[in-house]
């Protein structure tokens, strides 16, 4: 297939207007994540204690707190023992289920009905420790936003089949915890002797890792747009030249 000059000529008009078109979108799409991230490079850094209790005294606003978290008020039940921040009991019954099947016997369409069995989780029960300790000051248990795990109850030395606790041969739990204490860094906005609620905590990240990390992530999203969208715009390149295009003779 012969290109023309022409069609060479509205080809890098086409790259040029999605060019501009994507610098843009760009724009508008990660302006929030660039914002966010220049946020967390300029967020003031707290590993004190005291330190702490001053800057939510005094309105120091967003800033990147590090300490441990734990609770004076930890929470289990009696068949696990081990203490928690936050446990969740998930029971799973085995369940028969039934489909239809249609297949090809010959000339013949057949239709069965097969029975099959699944694990499937019928009810959950939680406990939560009623207040948390940041950085040796006391805060309601709903003020971080913390991470969960699922319960190795070999590590506790508690009797199981497969991490299950069996009640019968169809019935069986696991279990979704807090450890009762974790190190991390807090991302909060300091006011009013307090900090906001649900406010992020990053397990095992000192502060400039969380914010390396947040950079990070800001660059492969604009890295994982940018590489689309060229594909976008040689696919939109390819197409227009694969065209007969005759208005242009």
């Amino acid at each position: 297939m012969e290109i023309k000059k022409r069609e060479v000529l509205f080809s890098i008009i086409i790259a040029c207007v999605m060019l501009v078109i994507g610098i843009c979108l760009s724009d508008f799409i990660f302006q929030g994540l660039i914002l966010r991230a220049e946020e967390f490079s300029t967020s003031t850094v707290i590993t004190d204690k005291d330190q702490f209790s001053y800057a939510m005294s005094t309105d120091f606003g967003s800033s990147l707190v590090y300490g441990d978290v734990t609770t004076t008020s930890p929470v289990t039940y009696d068949e696990i023992g081990e203490k928690y921040i936050y446990i969740e009991k998930v029971k799973q019954h085995y369940t028969m289920h039934t489909k239809i099947v249609t297949k090809k016997v010959g000339k013949r369409t057949v239709t069965e009905t097969k029975t099959y069995y699944t694990w499937d989780r019928v009810s959950s029960d939680n406990k939560m420790s009623k207040t948390i300790m940041f950085l040796g000051v006391e805060f309601n248990s709903d003020i971080l936003k913390l991470p969960t795990h699922r319960l190795d109850l070999d590590s506790i030395d508690v009797d199981n089949r497969g991490n299950y606790i069996y009640e019968t041969s169809k019935d069986r739990y696991y279990y979704i915890v807090t450890d009762l204490k974790l190190t991390g860094t807090v991302k909060a906005d300091l006011k009013n002797n307090t900090m906001n609620v649900s406010s992020s905590f990053y397990n095992n990240q000192i502060p400039e890792q969380v914010k390396e990390m947040v950079k990070n992530d800001v660059l492969f999203a604009i890295g994982v747009f940018w590489v689309i969208w060229i594909l976008l715009i040689i696919g939109a390149v390819m197409g227009f030249c694969y065209l007969e295009n005759r208005w242009l003779d």
